[in-house]
This record gives structure tokens, C-alpha cells and sequence, in this order.
């Protein structure tokens, strides 16, 4: 039985993080679907920044949205702020003779329900949904909305790149990212990505189908929505915003832990799920997220089953190999903050973040999390220049 569980659990991880992505690659050489972009596309964009006590990045959020490359008659700007007790209101207000525009949702009910009470009160057909402290590269947009020229696309993300690698954990979160990157790229030349970076994504407002109030992951269902109607969701690289790593662990921690509990319970809810006879779309969602959600417990059964087969020369050598990592983690989470090897972190940032997941499935099953969301103290960021 031991020998069973490991083998088991060790098989799914490795399905999980090699052979999915060698799989979704090696189907994309022979049925790669992608999309040919318009550039001259330039429809009416309805930009919604999401907000919640913002005062420290709101001004710059909307100075660096004003400088966007689009067509200033086709792009309207819009504040979701979300009960903000700070400053927030009053900077956007600043704003007003520019053309923005402040959406006070009060009382404060979650992203989720703000976004739902802004969008319908746009002016144009298709939505772009922004964090505050996201900043964009000056064609960003035309990039998002080139690709909404094909019928068969609702919706498009794009590329949030982390600036300062330097922070505690900042370089491991970036190449976390550019792994993720990597999996969304072959999902969108398949079919569609499964899930969107909340910081900058386009949809066209007819498959808008408004996720329930009390839902954690709004980016994640909305997208999912627009997917189960048969439309494409797609991932373009050229479309570029920048955002400062998490400054320490215990925010990472507590980010990671809120995306687990908000996708248990979208699943718990049916939210944000597949159609029945999208089988690919399913395999995506299985693979790509339900499977890894647990990618903690696999590395438990892994690591106790094989304790007690312990004697063998094999075993003992898997064993050993399971410990080194586990010791290496330990020495990244000791001595994090210092400029080590990028290596000598990666280690520690993966088994924090599997844990964070475990535990945020945890307060997803039991209802734990709250759906008002308590932001990470990220700094400002400049868009660097081309």
C-alpha cells in the first residue's frame, strides 16, 4: 500500500507539472488554433479600475491610464471604489475634469459585487478590468483588443510582469510567473486559458455573465463565464503591465491562500465551470487547477509513505532526495531575505505556496473567507521604456 501511494502521488505531481505542460505543447505542434490580431480594431473600451482604499496608487494608476496609445473618444475611464475610507474618492475626483469617472459602491460588499454594480453602467462594448497598482504599457489596450476582432474570442489577458525581483521572494515569483506564462501561452494556441490575470483582461460585454456577489475570484469566474458559451479566452504577451512582487511572505501567503479558497468555492457554488461537453476545456480546468490545488497533499503521501518503506537502497536514495529539497526550503525561508541564488529559493517559494493553497482550500470547504479582500502593501511602479 505505501509503495501504491507513493507512486501514485509522485505520478500525479509529475503529471501535474511536466507532463501537462509537455502535453499541451506537444498538441499545439499539430493543432494550434491561433488567432490572427487586427491592429487597425479599435472599438469603444470601457477601462473599470477596482478599488479599495487606494490613495497611495490611485493617482498614479489613472495618470498612467490618461497616457494609454488609444483613441481618447473611444476610451472611457471608470473607478469601481469599493467603500474606500481613505483618500481614494477624493484623488479620483481630481480626476473628474479629465474624464474620469467615480463609481462609488457603498457599503463595501468585495470586487466582485462593485465590478458587478460598474459594468453594466459603461458606455462601451468592450470592458477592460485593471488593478490599481497595474500599470500599463502605452499599447497595452490595442493589444487586448486586436485579438476581440475574431467572432470566436470573448475575452483576452495579458502579461503582468513583476519589476522588483529583488524583493524577499521577488525573483522565485517571477519565474513562477514566467512558468505560468509559458502554461497559458499553450492553453490560448489550443483553445483557452483557464483563468486571467484580474490585473489587466478584455471581454466583450455581450458574454458578460455577472458572477454571484459573494464570489472571491471574480476574474476567474468572469472569464470562465465567457468560455462556457463557447467563446475563446486568450492569453497575448504583447499586451504588457508592470506590478511590484509581494512584499513579504506573509502577504504572499495570505494572496495565494485567498485564490485557493476562492476557487473551492466557485467549484463548491458551480461557478466558473466548463460546459458539460467541453471536454478539453474540462481536461484544462482539471489539470491546470484542480489537480494542483492539492499538489501539497501529494507531496505529503509522497514524503510519509515513503518514510516507512525506508531500508531499501531505493528508497532510502528518494527519501534523501525528498529531504535535501525539504532542507533547502527550510534554508530559503531562514535566510530569504538576503541576496541568495535564485535556486536557493525556489524551493521555499513552491512549498509556501502549495501550503498556502492547502490552506485556502481548507477555508473555501468551510466558508471561511471573507469575500471584501485585504490588498498587499505593493510599492509604485513606473512602466519601464521600450
Amino acid at each position: 500500500m505505501a509503495e501504491i501511494l507513493f507512486w501514485s502521488a509522485l505520478g500525479l505531481l509529475m503529471y501535474i507539472y511536466v507532463l501537462y505542460p509537455l502535453l499541451l505543447w506537444m498538441g499545439n505542434r499539430f493543432f494550434s488554433r491561433k488567432v490572427t490580431p487586427d491592429s487597425d480594431f479599435l472599438p469603444g473600451v470601457s477601462l473599470i479600475v477596482a478599488a479599495y482604499n487606494e490613495e497611495a496608487v490611485i493617482g498614479k494608476k489613472l495618470e498612467n491610464s490618461l497616457e494609454i496609445d488609444y483613441p481618447a473618444d473611444r476610451l472611457e475611464i471608470i473607478v469601481a471604489a469599493d467603500g474606500c475610507e481613505d483618500g481614494t474618492h477624493e484623488i479620483v475626483e481630481s480626476f473628474a475634469d479629465r474624464g474620469v469617472i467615480l463609481n462609488k459602491v457603498t457599503p463595501r460588499g468585495g470586487k466582485t459585487r462593485a465590478l458587478n454594480l460598474t459594468i453594466p453602467a459603461a458606455a462601451n462594448d468592450i470592458i477592460v478590468l485593471s488593478d490599481a497598482n497595474a500599470m500599463y504599457a502605452p499599447d497595452s489596450i490595442r493589444q487586448l483588443v486586436a485579438w476581440l476582432k475574431d467572432p470566436a474570442v470573448g475575452g483576452v489577458t495579458g502579461d503582468v510582469q513583476i519589476l522588483n525581483e529583488g524583493e524577499e521572494f521577488g525573483d522565485s515569483e517571477g519565474m513562477y510567473y514566467k512558468y505560468e506564462r509559458f502554461i497559458q501561452q499553450c492553453e490560448s494556441d489550443l483553445g483557452s486559458i483557464v483563468g486571467v490575470d484580474g490585473a489587466m483582461y478584455a471581454f466583450k460585454r455581450a458574454y458578460f455573465r455577472a458572477p454571484s456577489n459573494e464570489i472571491i475570484l471574480d476574474d476567474f469566474v468572469t472569464s470562465m463565464n465567457i468560455v462556457n458559451q463557447g467563446q475563446r479566452v486568450l492569453y497575448n504577451p504583447r499586451a504588457l503591465a508592470y506590478e511590484n512582487a509581494t512584499p513579504s511572505v506573509r502577504q504572499e501567503f495570505r494572496r495565494k491562500a485567498r485564490i485557493a479558497a476562492g476557487g473551492m468555492q466557485a467549484l463548491l457554488k458551480g461557478e466558473g465551470l466548463p460546459g458539460l461537453t467541453q471536454l478539453r476545456e474540462w481536461w484544462m480546468y482539471l489539470s491546470h487547477k484542480l489537480l494542483r490545488w492539492f499538489t501539497s497533499l501529494f507531496m505529503l503521501v509522497a514524503l510519509v509513505s515513503n518514510f516507512f518503506l525506508l531500508g531499501d537502497p531505493l528508497w532510502n536514495t528518494l527519501f534523501g532526495i525528498q529531504m535535501v529539497f525539504y532542507g533547502i526550503s527550510f534554508f530559503g525561508m531562514v535566510f530569504g531575505r538576503f541576496d541568495l541564488p535564485s535556486l536557493l529559493k525556489i524551493p521555499f517559494y513552491f512549498c509556501m505556496v502549495n501550503t498556502a493553497i492547502l490552506w485556502g482550500l481548507f477555508k473555501g470547504l468551510l466558508g471561511l473567507q471573507k469575500v471584501t479582500w485585504k490588498k498587499a502593501d505593493r510599492d509604485l511602479v513606473s512602466v519601464p521604456p521600450k
